[in-house]
């Protein structure tokens, strides 16, 4: 490509991994980088310092960009010479994420250049995908893709303007109030493998070792709301208030490629896990 390309990336149950593993393909850009995964490197900003293209991929949460992607993107070094781009994975609509993004760019005199949203399979709220429709998601997804791929390429610029601004407080205070209240609560099925500690993107999971040990109660203060250790719990043992009847992530994704970018994972354990500049960084 000759241009330097560095892709952000913060997933829960994959379908922005997804988007930011064949962007990073097709663009022939390096692995893309985990946001969370960022907290164990010494330079979260390394590959944004040097690339000519920095792009975040994301899902949309309450009507706007995931608080970690926000505090990461607030905290990053900003170049005006830097071609930005975001890409949003969302289910229904997307809503402030490019404006909210664009903003945080311009205090510091930069700018988005180029935004789009790619529609994936939910996974809250009106219930999760049956296999027909993730198959043909799948395919629109990738049609999705390509197009991105091609207006990134040759740094092409986009517009897009703020949804409803009303709609937009009315939408992230309803899910603020359902952020506060929302409890996760472990049942009897628990085996106690430790996969939801591993691919809760913000280290809000403990796990108690010993005879009687398990997951300890799921504490709302640091929680994203991602809903990432309920669907990846392999024994279903995890529930909200509002019970799922099935479970969802995306089905080229696994766990453990989640679990490397965790970072509850000291930088000892990540080097011998070889994930420094893995598919999840």
């Amino acid at each position: 490509m000759g241009k330097a390309t560095a892709i952000y990336y913060f997933s829960a149950t994959g379908n922005s991994l997804a988007v930011a593993l064949e962007l990073a393909e097709k663009l022939g850009a390096p692995d893309p980088i985990s946001i969370p995964g960022t907290f164990m490197l010494d330079d979260p900003y390394a590959a944004a310092r040097e690339a000519d293209r920095v792009g975040f991929v994301f899902p949309v949460h309450r009507a706007t960009l995931p608080e970690m992607v926000r505090g990461f993107i607030e905290m990053m070094p900003k170049r005006a010479d830097c071609y930005y781009f975001a890409v949003s994975t969302y289910t229904v609509f997307g809503c402030n994420e490019f404006w909210d993004i664009d903003e945080i760019l311009a205090a510091e005199g930069s700018f988005l250049n180029y935004a789009a949203g790619v529609r994936t399979m939910g996974n809250v709220g009106l219930g999760t995908p049956g296999s027909r429709l993730v198959e043909k998601r799948l395919v629109s997804i990738s049609k999705q893709v390509d197009e991105i791929v091609e207006a990134v390429t040759y740094f092409k610029e986009s517009s897009f303007r703020r949804s409803s601004k009303l709609l937009g407080m009315l939408v992230k205070k309803y899910t603020d109030r359902r952020r506060r209240s929302l409890v996760f609560n472990i049942n009897q099925g628990c085996k106690k493998c430790g996969v939801c500690v591993q691919v809760c993107p913000a280290n809000n999971i403990e796990f108690i070792d010993g005879e009687g040990g398990g997951v300890a109660p799921i504490r709302s203060d640091k929680c994203e709301a991602c809903y990432a250790c309920l669907h990846w719990c392999p024994a279903n043992a995890i529930e909200t208030r509002r019970k799922l009847h099935t479970h969802y992530h995306h089905p080229n994704i696994k766990p453990e490629q989640l679990r490397m970018v965790n970072p509850v994972q000291s930088k000892s354990e990540a080097s011998e896990t070889d994930v420094s500049r893995s598919v999840s960084a």
